[in-house]
């Protein structure tokens, strides 16, 4: 059989109607625009009789489009819902198409087809991923019965499937294992496994309404696809061990999850760099997580790995997760029964993994945990045993936040002593390697170690608070009273920015108070605010602070309604010790991560002159093992530094870019989900792997605003919004998009960091800052101030 030649999007689609036999390709006729301003009504007079149908769309077909450097795909218009014989209608429809055309050349096409009609679903498969070219069916697809929502980011209730193509499992949905039945057979009918298909879904049948090459441009990474099927074959055996049972770990199976506990996926990314990644590693998630929560009278863990990492992806083990959070002073039993009520509730609730102790996990005590405590009757708990869970959190609860004995007050003492050793260190004879190691042996043991604990203590504070809008005992507005009247460091450096805008703090102060700060508290590569603080504080104009902190007192009433719950509860503080608590609880959270972030900066300052000293450039120093560095500090080889950091820097950049190419869901809960998987509801669409750290430019001031390198906010980006590529700009946020929406691939295409379908409430939350990074690599989005 001959091999169809992808052309034009009309050629191209008449070169398929009839020869696939698992679509259709509905009857359409094409035209050159030439013949267009030539004779028009001979045109609309070939489109009366061409068609049985009464409905027709007018679509483009330009020159420019569908090459393979560029699809401009979606970039000009379609008319939907013309009615053939109309003949006013028609021309205006083709009219508008042409005019679409940003210079028409008279050799440029549309083309009028007859409208598929009552469309169940519809969408777009790539047969290989967009950014790598790697191996993945991507189907982003819309069950809302228009033809036009993924490729017009106008649908908010988008699905994505990803799919590894020599996937073992059968497709999850039976309609979309026809499409890829389907899709493989244009495949072989174009002699190409890399085609962009838009596709539209009816009771009878799929019908195909463009087929493109995927524009690759200069994308594809290069790994063999035996190579990736071989690494996914490493990461099924590790996830079929979920449902084997552990010595010293209650619950019967469990999961692996990005964002469930210490969420790594917000903190360091997707796929961080090596350094990133044990960093984070050694300085919390290896052995100082479990430390803490043990002393805070969870169960043993010590010794458990919380963070795992699979092709350099890092996945938090629910299992061993959900054990730390139960009292150790809970029964074997009890605690394994828990333990698996947990796992299955979040297997039944995926959407739910990166909100574990919000909504599954009862992991402290508060005013009316007893009231939620009795979900667990309809999961097989009987009275009895509820109540010893309930009285070992209260146990648990009394312990941390006692007046005189609280634990969040020795970790509030130890965090005090990492300001001094830092400065001992810095100002000592040791060397690079030495200070390396003895800022993060400090760093451990007073910075997070004790940020931990007030992480726990913290926690345990809003829930107190939480509950006490619940029981009516403060509203709504009570709670955002007293939260604006604590004193954060986000609020002391939205203080004085302000006030050194004002000119009332000099420039020495905030860097010295402020300059350790970096968007990306782990990564060498992100500059910090002394490296460029023109571009994170700098630029602010003098104005009134409207971040100030407001005074909040809790009335006569409210304290005694608190104390009569404290007393019913079993609770052994008093109101004003509970406030002291909750007010020391938040404020020491947000102050521990500031110190021991200092340390942390330092950290990579240090590694960076290490690099210089030793002909190793950051970037390469990017991809060095802590341990490494570690290692060099106490044992000593015949090796010259510069060569372990080298051969430590290569291998993990290799390794690093074979991982690239590996996509992996949230949330694994067997070995099937490591092929094939939906992305998470509220999971965005990360375009490109670049990076960029600029000012965010929204909608409302598109025109108005200097758009060169800014991240531009758009809610709903159809192809109308392309004039802002024009601009230069340096990324792009959507409130609504998928993975295939004409957005996605134009900024795919050119190269530009944007995340697509955010959703409504980061959209929100994320408008709201000055300045953003966007990680697209490590899907990370972080407020730059």
């Amino acid at each position: 059989m001959a091999t169809l030649k992808l052309e034009s999007k009309a050629r191209t689609l008449e070169s398929l109607r009839g020869k696939a036999k698992r679509s259709q390709v509905n009857p359409l006729t094409v035209f050159t625009v030439q013949e267009w301003q030539t004779n028009p009504d001979a045109v609309l007079a070939k489109v009366a009789v061409y068609f049985d149908c009464r409905i027709v769309i007018v679509r483009s077909s330009s020159l420019s489009e569908d090459s393979q450097t560029q699809s401009l795909a979606g970039a000009f218009l379609s008319v939907a819902n013309v009615y053939k014989d109309d003949r006013v209608q028609l021309r205006k429809a083709i009219e508008s198409v042409i005019a679409s055309y940003e210079s028409v050349n008279p050799k440029d096409e549309f083309f009028v087809q007859e409208q598929v009609q009552d469309i169940r679903c519809s969408g777009v498969i790539f047969t290989r991923d967009i950014d790598t070219l790697a191996p993945y069916y991507v189907i982003n697809y819309d069950e809302s019965g228009s033809f036009d929502s993924v490729t017009s980011g106008a649908g908010d209730k988008l699905k994505t499937y990803v799919r590894m193509r020599s996937s073992p499992n059968p497709v999850k949905v039976p309609m979309l294992a026809k499409l890829l039945t389907a899709v493989q057979e244009i495949e072989e009918l174009f002699g190409s496994d890399a085609l962009d298909i838009e596709f539209a879904i009816t009771d009878q049948a799929i019908n195909i309404l463009q087929t493109r090459p995927i524009a690759a441009g200069q994308r594809k990474i290069d790994v063999p696809d035996s190579m990736l099927e071989t690494l996914l074959t490493k990461v099924r055996k590790k996830a079929a061990k979920l449902t084997a049972s552990h010595p010293g770990l209650c619950g019967k199976c469990g999961m692996y999850s990005v964002m469930t506990d210490w969420n790594p996926a917000e903190i360091v990314g997707i796929r961080p760099r090596r350094l990133s990644l044990s960093l984070y590693k050694e300085l919390i998630t290896d052995s100082i997580w479990a430390h803490q929560r043990h002393a805070y009278g969870y169960r043993d863990l010590r010794g458990y790995p919380l963070l795992l990492s699979f092709l350099g992806q890092p996945y938090i083990d629910v299992r061993v997760s959900v054990n730390s959070f139960i009292p150790r002073m809970l029964d074997p039993k009890l605690a394994d029964k828990l333990a698996d009520y947990y796992v299955e509730r979040l297997a039944n609730h995926p959407t739910d993994h990166d909100k574990l102790e919000f909504k599954i996990v009862y992991s402290c005590y508060y005013l009316n945990v007893a009231e939620k405590l009795k979900e667990l009757c309809k999961y097989g708990f009987s009275e009895l045993e509820i109540d010893r869970i309930k009285y070992a959190l209260l146990d648990l609860t009394n312990g941390v936040i006692s007046a005189k004995s609280g634990l969040y007050l020795e970790d509030l003492e130890k965090v005090k002593k990492l300001p001094v050793r830092y400065d001992e260190i810095l100002s000592s004879d040791l060397s690079t390697i030495e200070k390396i190691y003895w800022l993060i042996q400090d760093c451990k043991r007073y910075g997070t170690l004790p940020f931990a604990g007030l992480a726990r203590a913290g926690f345990i504070a809003m829930q107190f608070l939480h509950s006490l809008v619940d029981l009516k005992i403060i509203s709504p507005s009570d709670f955002q009273a007293y939260m604006n009247s604590l004193n954060t460091v986000a609020k002391q450096l939205s203080s004085d920015t302000h006030a050194y805008a004002n000119g009332e703090l000099s420039r020495e102060v905030m860097l010295q108070k402020y300059g350790h700060l970096r968007p990306g508290t782990y990564d060498i590569l992100s500059p910090s605010y002394s490296e460029q603080f023109d571009t994170y504080l700098g630029s602010i104009q003098a104005s009134s602070n409207e971040s100030h902190t407001a005074h909040f007192e809790f009335s006569p009433e409210q304290k005694n309604l608190i104390q009569e719950k404290l007393i019913e509860n079993g609770l052994k503080v008093g109101t004003d010790e509970l406030l002291a608590f909750i007010k020391a609880g938040i404020e020491g959270r947000e102050y521990s991560k500031f110190m021991f972030t200092r340390s942390l900066s330092q950290v990579l300052i240090q590694l960076e002159q290490l690099g210089q000293r030793n002909g190793v450039t950051r970037e390469e120093m990017s991809f060095v093992d802590i341990q490494t560095v570690l290692n060099l500090y106490a044992d000593l080889t015949h090796e010259h530094v510069r060569e372990e950091l080298a051969r430590d820097s290569q291998i993990n950049r290799k390794a690093s870019t074979i991982a690239s190419v590996v996509r992996l869901p949230q949330l694994i809960t067997n070995d099937h989900d490591v092929y094939d998987f939906f992305v998470g509801e509220v999971e965005a669409n990360f375009i490109t792997q670049g990076a960029v750290t600029e000012i965010i430019v929204l909608e409302e001031s598109l025109l108005s605003a200097d758009l060169q390198n800014k991240i531009v906010f758009i809610r709903s980006a159809d192809p109308g919004y392309d004039w802002v590529f024009s601009r230069k700009i340096g990324g792009l946020v959507t409130m609504y998009g998928g993975a295939n929406s004409h957005m996605a691939i134009r900024c795919a295409e050119l190269q530009i960091p944007a995340v697509i379908g955010c959703g409504e409430k980061n959209f929100a939350d994320w408008s709201k800052k000055r300045m953003l990074t966007i990680d697209c690599r490590n899907k990370l989005v972080k407020s730059a101030h």
